[in-house]
């Protein structure tokens, strides 16, 4: 981690230290914070990363008002975060907590409310017994598949 790094966060904490720590949250400050000191460590390697500084270096200089005042700072700042929480995704594989969890778990309710409805076609008499069946068997596996990848993500110390 480089000195301009600490300097940005050195100059956040500066700017909003009389700022309630509910707006800290809310405009998500620490994993701002957290994607200054990435995009200073992968900005030799990656291009995006190096074009992505001059933004930081504008947004921390008017984060006060982003935080404080709703305006074009406000939406700047947010589009900022968004645009390198997207990339730290994309490109440096930095996940939030529990994603992988919640993403295939997802599709695993969508296949087995499938199956679910299958199997209730089947038979009659026990319809609600065999859609919760189908759901049981789409959910269960693919919520531990998940999990292990969140795992394995937060072992690699790749959390967002």
């Amino acid at each position: 981690m480089g000195n301009w790094s600490e300097n940005l966060k050195q100059t956040i904490d500066e700017k909003l230290k009389d700022s309630r720590d509910k707006d800290l949250r809310f405009f998500r400050i620490d994993e701002f914070k957290r994607n200054i000191s990435r995009v200073d460590d992968f900005s030799n390697s990656c291009p995006v990363c190096k074009r992505e500084q001059i933004d930081i270096a504008e947004a921390v200089n008017t984060i006060e008002q982003a935080v404080n005042h709703v305006g074009k700072h406000r939406r700047n700042y947010d589009r900022l975060i968004s645009r390198l929480s997207k990339h730290m995704q994309k490109e440096h594989g930095f996940y939030a907590p529990y994603y992988f969890t919640y993403l295939i778990s997802f599709f695993g309710i969508i296949g087995g409310s499938l199956l679910g409805y299958g199997l209730m076609q089947l038979n009659a008499d026990i319809k609600l017994e065999l859609f919760l069946i189908g759901f049981s068997i789409g959910l269960l596996p693919t919520y531990v598949w998940g999990h292990l990848k969140d795992k394995k993500i937060r072992n690699e110390k790749k959390l967002m």
